[in-house]
């Protein structure tokens, strides 16, 4: 006999997701680029934990380009302000 299984999300992983989306949200809104490359990052691996690797895998990624983006940019300031 088979039964219906339902992924029925704990509490605790849907307040979580909560937080991490509104820490973005404020992040954008405020154009912190750390902070929303760790928002991004923390959903990205909640997202895995619960099982949602693609949507995972999307968040690390996005969080890795915005930081791949300004560590260059931070490191060509740099230099250009060295010569």
């Amino acid at each position: 006999m088979e039964y219906l299984k339902h992924d029925v999300p704990s509490v605790d992983t849907v307040v979580e997701e909560d937080k991490l989306q509104k820490k973005l949200a404020l992040a954008q809104s405020q154009r912190n680029w750390k902070l929303e490359a760790q928002a991004l990052m923390q959903l990205g691996q909640l997202m895995k934990w619960k099982g949602l690797m693609d949507q995972g895998d999307a968040f690390l990624e996005q969080s890795a380009t915005i930081l791949r983006d300004h560590t260059f940019e931070d490191e060509e300031t740099q230099v250009e302000a060295d010569q």
